[in-house]
């Protein structure tokens, strides 16, 4: 399905020398230019909610890792491509999508890449120098830290990961030399984390939270830097001298315990 990217229609893509990314509940205004809308993937992780993921998907051009064809057909879009081996895909539903003319680029089981590397490394090779992921979040930990630190390798290929997010989680990913503003509208139970990855970040300041940083280093074998609650009439703004800092939401949950009998 194509469409007009994630820039807000309501505004030209740049303000202020600020271009404005918008995702549900969010509107971060980023200070770099881009060549085209980015592309939004969906992988075959937890499903996002469907009320959220048409909201998320609608007017933006999508491809589908492997089983992230599910939830996309479950909202009601076609994606223009999927990627994989297959495997966790229903036959029936590829045949489906092959119906609307959805191009499938199909790999055997046995490969060196996950499903969502080869369509990160396809959108490079494709020109999409920008891409946000979804389905992406939930289930095994060594799934999530090959799926967040494939972001890193996506950028060596020629595609920058701008965000992996679903209705529960968001990370956005700021390089060395950036400010993003990050407008946040479920504020309720928000928590904000800042979390290096690839190596240390150098230069990392936040204001509009609780806890405020200036210019500091961030190591990733000491990570204190989470859990940060956002100001009630403040948005955070976020910087990075060095290196490629993720910026995470989540939102508390209540838990109920019950103690033997």
């Amino acid at each position: 399905m194509n469409g007009h990217g994630i820039f807000s229609a309501r505004q030209p893509a740049v303000r202020n020398d600020m271009a404005v990314l918008s995702l549900p509940g969010f509107t971060a205004e980023t200070p770099f230019e881009m060549e085209r809308p980015p592309l939004v993937i969906v992988a075959g992780g937890r499903p996002p909610a469907i009320s959220w993921l048409k909201k998320f998907l609608h007017g933006k051009e999508i491809w589908c890792a492997d089983s992230g064809i599910v939830p996309c057909i479950n909202a009601g879009f076609f994606p223009a491509r999927i990627i994989g081996d297959g495997d966790s895909s229903p036959g029936d539903i590829i045949e489906l999508a092959q119906k609307k003319g959805v191009m499938i680029d199909k790999y055997p089981s046995d490969k060196d890449f996950t499903d969502l590397q080869l369509a990160l490394f396809r959108a490079g090779e494709e020109g999409y120098s920008s891409v946000l992921v979804s389905g992406c979040w939930g289930g095994r930990f060594d799934h999530l830290w090959s799926v967040v630190h494939s972001a890193v390798w996506a950028r060596e290929r020629g595609t920058r990961v701008l965000a992996f997010a679903d209705h529960d989680e968001v990370l956005f990913l700021l390089s060395g030399g950036e400010e993003w503003k990050i407008n946040v509208t479920r504020r309720k139970g928000a928590v904000l984390s800042l979390l290096p990855l690839a190596g240390d970040c150098h230069g990392v300041s936040i204001s509009g939270t609780r806890w405020s940083l200036e210019k500091i280093s961030l190591l990733q074998a000491h990570p204190f830097s989470v859990s940060n609650r956002l100001l009630e009439t403040e948005n955070p703004r976020i910087s990075v001298s060095e290196g490629i800092l993720g910026v995470y939401f989540g939102w508390e949950k209540k838990r109920a315990f019950k103690l033997p009998a």
